[in-house]
């Protein structure tokens, strides 16, 4: 399949299987709080953050973005105020758990905290220390953080290089199945960042020159149209 072929064209979330568990409004006022009290420079990443860009930039997804968890970049500091944060909200939470992770190599640790909600949903919070493709290379963490109502959010041409690889990575088809819904949504939400980032002054620069290497090596699932958007808005 070629780069920016998937064979289908336009929108078609609503055909896609989401796993609905939670969503970023659980846990927006801890993430919040240790935002404030700097414990620690973080990240939100994954399918919630997308979500939260999805709202930013008013980009139809058709529904909230739910997942089964809460995805971030960061340190064991900020894993344990998370934690902390949640189990003052009511959460349970049922451990620490601290994994290295050897595929790919170099890519530090990754600290996974199960937790029951307040209301008895189970989900978990992730924190990566480094993100496949993302993070590569000597002088990572590469992409920057947004703040937007209080919440860190990584950049989105960060976020669709980390969903690229775990759409071509991942061996479960539900969970790929959601990737590419956040590919699709990021596809449309990164002309628009692009072009407030450069109302704004903010510099891209090295984030296109690292998506455009990304997208010149690996095939999307977006159709035609879509790629050829999302690749004129990161020349």
């Amino acid at each position: 399949m070629a780069a920016g072929d998937s064979g289908e064209e336009g929108k078609n979330y609503s055909d896609l299987p989401v796993v609905k568990v939670v969503s970023l409004e659980d846990f927006e006022e801890t993430v919040a709080e240790t935002a404030r009290s700097s414990e620690g420079e973080f990240v939100l990443i994954g399918g919630l953050a997308v979500g939260a860009w999805t709202q930013f930039f008013g980009v139809d997804s058709g529904g909230p973005i739910f997942s089964k968890d809460i995805d971030f970049r960061g340190t064991r500091l900020v894993a344990h105020a998370l934690a902390q944060g949640m189990k003052l909200r009511g959460a349970k939470v049922k451990g620490f758990v601290t994994a290295k992770r050897k595929v790919p190599a170099g890519m530090g640790k990754n600290y996974v905290i199960p937790l029951d909600l307040a209301d008895g949903r189970s989900t978990v919070i992730e924190v990566l220390e480094a993100l496949p493709w993302v993070d590569e290379g000597p002088d990572r963490p590469y992409g920057f953080g947004v703040e937007v109502d209080g919440i860190p959010l990584l950049d989105p041409l960060s976020l669709f290089i980390g969903k690229l690889h775990a759409w071509h990575h991942r061996d479960d088809p539900e969970k790929t199945s959601n990737d590419r819904l956040h590919l699709e949504l990021l596809g449309e939400i990164i002309p628009k960042f692009v072009a407030e980032a450069a109302r704004r002054g903010v510099d891209t620069a090295e984030r296109k020159v690292a998506l455009r290497a990304i997208l010149d090596e690996h095939a999307t699932p977006l159709g035609e149209t879509a790629y050829a958007g999302l690749r004129a808005a990161i020349v």
